[in-house]
């Protein structure tokens, strides 16, 4: 069995939630919505903000998974005390639960199941692909809007260029599905695009549809105009984490540090802090979560910099950034209220095998 799809399976026994967040845990009182159900412990939010760096708390989750923004909110797929699979709007401004969406499943095991876009929230839950429309859908969906082939499972989902794109990590193949409201039947894919033995982290930017084999340790570049790939890029170590930034592919292999590649230069790394998790880019910055240094990394995508190193609590590893606020997932304590200490990037910092998110 291939590096990602052992990873499902082996990263609940660990303690570390990549695949599968799997800690009990809860909201603070005055935070949860109804049909929330609260418990002790789990995964904790912390809010970072842009302007100071500063750090502040958020709600406290039995489980999270996956974090994205989009459409005025900052949505997360988790789970109850119950095992009960959850979709969950968070207002970014206040940090408090807005409302709750329930998936049919009692398990969150997809690495990257969650995007916005086309007017909707996209969940993975399996093979299945559900499309979720905010103030529409009710408190609960039930029909899928896509299902990929048996045996398949899907490994992440991005949304652009009117459709959305999800890729079936066992079969190493990248479906692409039209962005459209909603039919009577399962929706049919408009392209299937091979990438290798398996296909894993995905991000859409500059250009392209950018996914990862980490069998190959390739990110190939799927041209939305021709449904094929037209790049391949050859990673040090198995990709993670994707994203874009100024023309520029911005990757994590789970070392100490980002490998940029310029789309049309060189490659090159920055040193960030040790077992990079997760990855996102906003408020003109691009942000790493390192569970093993317990920090978030700011860095400066035009000067390929650290601009800081924020302490975020223990174990991180999931980031969403958007303008005003920086949004990170730990699974121990969080540290709030922290102002942090710029410095170089020529810091040393250690170094640990990567998980499978």
């Amino acid at each position: 069995m291939r590096w990602l799809r052992a990873g499902l399976l082996v990263l609940p026994a660990l303690g570390v939630a990549g695949c599968v967040a799997a800690l009990a845990g809860g909201l603070p009182a005055g935070l949860a919505p109804a049909g929330t159900d609260p418990a002790v412990g789990g995964a904790g939010l912390v809010r970072v903000l842009p302007a100071s760096d500063r750090v502040l708390n958020g709600p406290r989750l039995a489980k999270v998974n996956s974090l994205v923004g989009g459409r005025g909110a900052l949505w997360l797929t988790g789970g109850t005390a119950r095992q009960n699979h959850v979709l969950y709007a968070i207002d970014p401004a206040t940090g408090r639960i807005e409302d709750t969406t329930t998936l049919p499943s009692r398990l969150v095991i997809n690495p990257g199941d969650l995007a916005t876009g086309a007017g909707a929230v996209w969940v993975a839950v399996g093979a299945s692909l559900y499309r979720i429309v905010p103030g529409r859908s009710g408190r609960a969906v039930a029909r899928p809007f896509a299902t990929l082939r048996h045996g398949g499972l899907i490994g992440d989902v991005v949304c652009g260029s009117g459709s959305v794109w999800v890729d079936d990590t066992t079969h190493g193949i990248v479906y692409r599905y039209p962005a459209r409201v909603s039919t009577a039947t399962a929706a049919q894919p408009d392209a299937a695009i091979a990438i290798g033995h398996a296909a894993g982290a995905m991000t859409i930017g500059d250009g392209g549809v950018w996914v990862a084999d980490p069998d190959a340790r390739t990110v190939s570049r799927i041209s939305p105009d021709r449904d094929r790939v037209d790049a391949v890029v050859t990673t040090p170590s198995p990709a993670t984490h994707l994203t874009t930034a100024r023309h520029s592919l911005w990757v994590t292999d789970g070392t100490a540090r980002v490998t940029v590649v310029r789309i049309h230069g060189h490659t090159r790394t920055v040193p960030v802090g040790g077992e990079p998790t997760g990855l996102a880019i906003g408020a003109g910055s691009v942000w790493v979560a390192s569970t093993w240094a317990g920090t978030l990394t700011r860095i400066d995508p035009a000067r390929d910099a650290v601009l800081a190193t924020i302490p975020v609590g223990e174990r991180p590893y999931a980031v969403a950034a958007g303008p005003r606020a920086v949004w990170v997932a730990t699974l121990g304590q969080p540290v709030m209220n922290h102002t942090p200490a710029h410095e170089s990037a020529s810091s040393t910092l250690r170094w640990l095998l990567p998980l499978c998110r």
